[in-house]
């Protein structure tokens, strides 16, 4: 608890978050709310399980754009084997994750023993599971999902849905593995220089293939909160605006592009910004492309600073 306590007051993202929200509470309506800020809460849950993974992955100095596809994949077979096939919800819970691991497998497989840049092979992977999806939902939306599976992520505790939980669990999780683990020490490493890493007798070939692994699992896990959430599963449900959305909170959080440098706390600081600039722009009555405009400037900010700072390191 002491050296989350101590990463949070270090992070640029907390002051920034912190920032925002008392811009809201002055010049947005209804935003200092108690049911606002639950609603802030709902909507971060579970993006911040998908950035935990995407942290992992930008660490190693690599990128995973099927993320948001394999979103749609798990939301498509979740559907599918709760609604059409009637498995039972552990099952379905399993085999999408497993679903989600396999994806993973292939691209960590490719990116390290084929040498397939990681931007190329997740994009080319990415529309495979975009085509595959379309191809056995037909294009059509499977609702009214079994009550069953809609309990796991929908089930009310303390006013706010088990997926905030799950949410908090897998997060906590994710910290002790990035910053207390020798995982997190070997992807740092792999990231700053990862021959170096290599010839210092690091597994950094297992370890890069497991964060694929990683981040495809969480993105699927994601998938399957997102279809509970909606009671809809779709191939559309991830796409590229939400794997956008999780790359832009996790740079906004001090994750580098170049690697070597990742915060589990300050990714979730970076999902918490997001929310919070979407939820104002919600309560003012903007456009949702002005929304995405912001969020370009952000990221493309955040890149050029990166940048420099790398180059001044």
């Amino acid at each position: 608890m002491r050296g989350i306590i101590q990463t949070t007051l270090k992070n640029e993202s907390a002051v920034i978050l912190v920032l925002l929200v008392l811009v809201g509470i002055v010049f947005v309506h209804n935003f200092a709310s108690v049911d606002n800020a639950a609603v802030i809460v709902r909507q971060s849950a579970i993006p911040a399980i998908a950035v935990l993974g995407m942290t992992m992955v930008l660490m190693t100095g690599g990128i995973d754009l099927s993320l948001g596809f394999v979103v749609g994949l798990a939301s498509t077979a979740t559907g599918f084997m709760a609604k059409v096939w009637g498995l039972p919800v552990g099952l379905t819970v399993a085999a999408a994750l497993l679903l989600g691991a396999l994806v993973g497998l292939v691209n960590g497989v490719i990116i390290q023993y084929m040498k397939v840049p990681s931007f190329i092979t997740t994009l080319g992977t990415g529309y495979i599971l975009y085509g595959v999806s379309q191809l056995v939902s037909a294009g059509n939306v499977i609702t009214r999902l079994p009550s069953s599976l809609l309990a796991v992520g929908r089930t009310d505790l303390l006013g706010l849905p088990t997926s905030v939980y799950i949410a908090v669990g897998i997060v906590a999780l994710g910290w002790f593995l990035i910053h207390r683990s020798v995982f997190g020490r070997t992807l740092s490493a792999f990231g700053f220089n990862s021959r170096a890493a290599f010839l210092s007798g690091l597994p950094t070939a297992r370890v890069n293939v497991l964060t694929y692994v990683l981040c495809s699992s969480l993105a699927a896990l994601a998938g399957l909160l997102l279809t509970i959430r909606v009671n809809a599963a779709q191939p559309n449900m991830g796409g590229g605006v939400f794997t956008f959305e999780v790359i832009t909170a996790a740079i906004v959080g001090g994750t580098s592009l170049f690697g070597g440098v990742g915060s589990v706390i300050g990714s979730l600081f970076g999902v918490l910004i997001i929310k919070v600039i979407e939820n104002c722009i919600n309560l003012m009555n903007i456009s949702y492309h002005l929304y995405l405009a912001v969020q370009g400037g952000i990221i493309l900010t955040v890149i050029v600073m990166d940048k420099i700072r790398s180059r001044a390191a």
